[in-house]
């Protein structure tokens, strides 16, 4: 029973997290991001769930045990309809479908604002991820990995250390 309750409260933080990078405004949101970055392309080709493959985030470890990927769920930005956020969705052992791990599009004020969003401990350079990478723990269970890459700014998040950076580097290696 215990760890059900962990295993709800943490997707519930993750889609809490996920759900808030949904609501920036388009003047404020991953768009003007990616365009500050001065790339020719948009992040992940705008798709977030493009930033990562099913079999890696199945092969992720997670401190249920063992997933499988299930499917992906994106959130839009209300004012541009456009994606900004990936919740990929996976199983453990027959149990129904939790978030395993988050990619939300960033804004540049949003990117910045991690320090306030670290509310366990300080945010902690994490080098070799994209051109700038942070750890971030904004509540117990969930990292987050703050990202600077080519075509902008996303954050990743999953329910370890560990995890999450290995995915933030692929990820980043992928935009």
């Amino acid at each position: 029973m215990r760890r059900s309750v962990g295993a709800i409260a943490l997707s519930a933080a993750l889609l809490l997290g996920a759900c808030g990078a949904g609501t920036t405004p388009a003047s404020a949101g991953p768009a003007s991001a990616v365009a500050s970055a001065g790339s020719s392309g948009a992040q992940f080709g705008g798709d977030p769930c493009a930033a990562l493959t099913d079999a890696e985030v199945a092969a992720a470890t997670y401190p249920q045990g063992p997933a499988t990927f299930s499917s992906t769920d994106t959130q839009k930005d209300a004012s541009t309809g456009q994606p900004v956020v990936c919740q990929y969705l996976v199983t453990f052992g027959g149990n129904p479908s939790i978030v395993g791990v988050t990619v939300s599009l960033m804004s540049d004020a949003e990117y910045a604002d991690r320090t306030a969003a670290s509310i366990i401990a300080p945010p902690e350079a994490v080098p070799g991820v994209g051109s700038e990478a942070w750890l971030v723990q904004s509540a117990p269970g969930l990292y987050e990995v703050y990202v600077t890459a080519a075509n902008g700014k996303f954050k990743l998040g999953a329910q370890s250390r560990d995890t999450a950076i290995a995915l933030a580097t692929l990820a980043a290696a992928r935009d």
